[in-house]
């Protein structure tokens, strides 16, 4: 290998990436210092003012951050895509290059090693989990948040499936989460894993008409795909952020579905009423009036889905001592029980 290949090499490795990109001198606002967020997928980089946001070099089923190049195309997609609902925040994709002498710099000098994703930072305490944990909940501003979805969802074209395909895509969905928690590494109750799973089985066999009817009503679009409640900023005009950028599949799905994710989380934060909110506006300004059993089955599998997310952090070494991701599993596990058992 030729010097000038080893320097880039060198230059380029993602620990060499974090070392820059944690150096308050990198950064033109020349910060005192520098806060690093770590997520499966992503390093964040806070300034005062601005966040800066590297994809890992991951691959996984329905990611693949392996390449520069596809680094870049998720950047592009995850600009494009949260634009809708946070123009303001989402400001550039910006690429981390490598300079003549092999040194990084984000001048666009030289030739572009990595891409990143160029944010205006947001007050968190205006998050809507730290306002859920502050119990400083304002109404008004939650109402505008929550109109402001309304009008997003509104805009969506509807995606249209032949009932049978769709009511197979939602047991393809329940029964990967199911066999995912049952994996043997990590001890959880087969039995209570098995109730859950088959009411909410026998929930899809049993009401075909109402899925049918939802495809119909033109609710199956192309939604935010992770809405959480750290992806909500009530400020005086709201923006909604971190819309899921790198599968388009697992943002299809019916809007009612999304809703119950928001309050699933909202719920396990100890507000159910903030996610009945979202609901209640939502059907009040769309027409669309959620049966309450579907709600239930949404909210019981969305719980599900996030009992596994809690419990894959066990297979991270760096995780697997820490207790809370299984007082966390334990707490979605309970949940999704309580709204399966109201599918009876």
């Amino acid at each position: 290998m030729v010097q000038s290949e080893t320097i880039i090499l060198e230059a380029t490795s993602t620990s060499k990436k974090v070392a820059f990109l944690s150096d308050p001198e990198t950064y033109p606002e020349n910060p005192h210092s520098i806060e690093v967020i770590e997520t499966h997928m992503s390093l964040l980089f806070l300034t005062p003012t601005l966040v800066f946001k590297l994809k890992k070099p991951v691959k996984f089923d329905a990611i693949d951050f392996s390449t520069p190049q596809a680094r870049h195309r998720n950047c592009l997609e995850e600009l494009r895509l949260n634009r809708e609902l946070a123009k303001e925040v989402y400001l550039e994709v910006l690429p981390l290059s490598l300079d003549k002498f092999g040194k990084l710099n984000l001048d666009r000098r030289g030739k572009p090693v990595d891409w990143l994703v160029k944010m205006k930072r947001l007050d968190e305490n205006k998050l809507l989990n730290h306002v859920l944990k502050t119990k400083q909940v304002d109404k008004n501003l939650l109402s505008k948040a929550a109109k402001k979805l309304v009008s997003f969802y509104e805009s969506r074209e509807a995606i249209l499936f032949e009932p049978e395909d769709y009511l197979l895509r939602l047991e393809k969905k329940t029964t990967a989460i199911y066999e995912e928690l049952q994996d043997p590494q990590f001890g959880l109750s087969r039995e209570l894993l098995t109730r859950i799973f088959d009411k909410q089985m026998k929930f899809l066999r049993e009401h075909k008409a109402l899925f049918s009817k939802r495809i119909n009503r033109g609710v199956i679009v192309e939604t935010h795909g992770d809405l959480k409640p750290e992806h909500i900023c009530l400020d005086e005009e709201p923006v909604i952020i971190d819309r899921l950028e790198f599968n388009r599949d697992l943002r299809i799905q019916d809007i009612a579905e999304e809703l119950a994710f928001l309050a699933t989380e909202c719920e396990l934060l100890g507000s159910a009423q903030t996610g009945e909110l979202f609901f209640k506006i939502y059907q009040r300004h769309s027409g669309d009036k959620v049966p309450q059993a579907l709600k239930n089955y949404y909210k019981s599998r969305q719980a599900f889905l996030r009992a596994k997310f809690a419990i894959w952090h066990l297979r991270e070494a760096r995780y697997r001592e820490e207790l809370k991701w299984r007082i966390r599993t334990d707490r979605c596990l309970k949940l999704s029980k309580l709204y399966a058992d109201l599918l009876d």
